[in-house]
């Protein structure tokens, strides 16, 4: 015969005081009940703004996902924060989850990893940094909140008090074992996502940034074909990266009366080349005063991309436009099923005109690939693009003075 809860309860008690004493006893009891109470608070001040409303809708009951990115491990980067978010699609759609919350952690005496380009990263001016790639952070359609966490500790504890709340990623373990995840991503969770659906999930800007990107094609590039094109001019770090400037501008010259294009210079203030305002096929975002967000949404939504293979160029080799990506760095082996074709790979997900070329660029090269690219794009679609509405935002907005 089973005991009532109460008696058992007792029995449990009186175990206790006998073999820990009472000052054990009444320590327990304490804690317990401070956790009770604290839980019950947390759950009061979740309820009480919604007790007003008859009922949740179920996507506030939905599970949420919430990525974890350490810059313990993880270095500041355009490209590696982009390939979470992309982690972040595969995972929400394979565990059915809501939201994407995204949560930045780092240790303020040590905030970047060891990587020598992150030196100059301290505690003083972390955050100064980190307003550099935070919207990378924002490219995904899913994304609920951002946090920004200054110790580990008050991350592990925010992920405790929440716990029903999220699904986790990634895993605690491995995030303590400082792993590196950038691989992990392609040769796992992009892998066998692609080998269940012969597919990846593309990443994507939010609505409100497309509409800017056309807003923008509608005043400098329409009726051409908008074609980004990603300069990177770096005077500092791994210089063996940068683009052949010479061979680009002989490029945009042998276009400019070949094909309906505009091509669309992303890069930062300090790398443009004077020499690309002499083209007249060329409109340099930056002249423009695009931020980071912008220039993304540029690349999500053009009809090609070409260029650097740099962070930025993450979104359109998790997109399913044509794309070139010149004198990458990758290393091929890394990567499970990466298929080689002369001198340029593909990642095991890219169509065939999705490619990476290994060493400089030549001027031949380019004229070469971008006819191959071109041939697919749909001239008249976009040429006959109605001009949007007035009204749409074409600049950053004027109350963030």
């Amino acid at each position: 015969m089973m005991q009532a809860p109460s008696q058992t309860g007792l029995r449990r008690l009186f175990v206790k005081l006998r073999d820990e004493g009472p000052v054990y006893v009444c320590r327990a009891i304490g804690n317990r009940l401070s956790e009770k109470a604290g839980r019950a608070f947390r759950f009061l001040t979740w309820v009480f703004p919604t007790l007003g409303e008859r009922k949740q809708s179920a996507a506030r009951k939905q599970r949420r996902l919430l990525v974890i990115y350490d810059l313990s491990s993880q270095p500041f980067s355009i490209g590696d924060i982009l390939v979470f978010q992309e982690a972040a699609l595969v995972i929400r759609e394979r565990e059915q989850l809501g939201e994407v919350d995204f949560a930045l952690v780092y240790d303020p005496q040590q905030p970047a990893s060891s990587d020598p380009a992150f030196a100059g990263i301290t505690e003083e001016n972390v955050l100064y940094h980190m307003a550099s790639v935070l919207p990378a952070a924002q490219m995904n359609l899913h994304l609920g909140s951002l946090f920004i966490f200054n110790s580990h500790h008050q991350l592990q504890r925010f992920v405790r008090q929440n716990a029903e709340l999220y699904y986790v990623w990634p895993p605690a373990l491995r995030i303590a074992g400082r792993e590196y995840f950038y691989y992990t991503v392609f040769n796992e969770l992009l892998y066998n996502y692609f080998k269940e659906h012969g597919n990846i999930p593309r990443l994507s800007c939010r609505d409100f940034l497309v509409e800017w990107a056309e807003a923008f094609y509608d005043e400098h590039v329409y009726p051409n074909v908008p074609v980004t094109v990603q300069i990177r001019n770096n005077r500092r770090i791994q210089t063996h990266r940068n683009l052949r400037m010479d061979c680009w501008l002989e490029f945009f010259r042998h276009c400019e009366d070949r094909y309906p294009v505009k091509f669309i210079v992303i890069c930062s203030r300090n790398e443009i080349d004077d020499r690309l305002h002499e083209c007249r096929n060329v409109v340099i975002a930056k002249d423009h005063l695009t931020s980071l967000e912008q220039d993304l949404a540029l690349i999500h939504t053009a009809a090609i991309h070409m260029g650097a293979s740099s962070g930025p160029g993450t979104m359109a080799i998790f997109g399913a436009k044509p794309y070139l990506l010149v004198n990458t760095s990758l290393v091929a082996d890394n990567y499970r099923d990466m298929i080689h074709e002369d001198n340029a790979v593909r990642f095991f997900f890219a169509d065939p005109l999705q490619r990476l070329t290994f060493g400089a660029e030549s001027t031949e090269m380019l004229v070469a690939e971008f006819a191959r690219m071109f041939a697919t794009v749909d001239v008249e679609r976009w040429s006959s693009s109605a001009k949007h509405e007035a009204g749409l935002q074409k600049e950053a907005l004027t109350w963030l003075r």
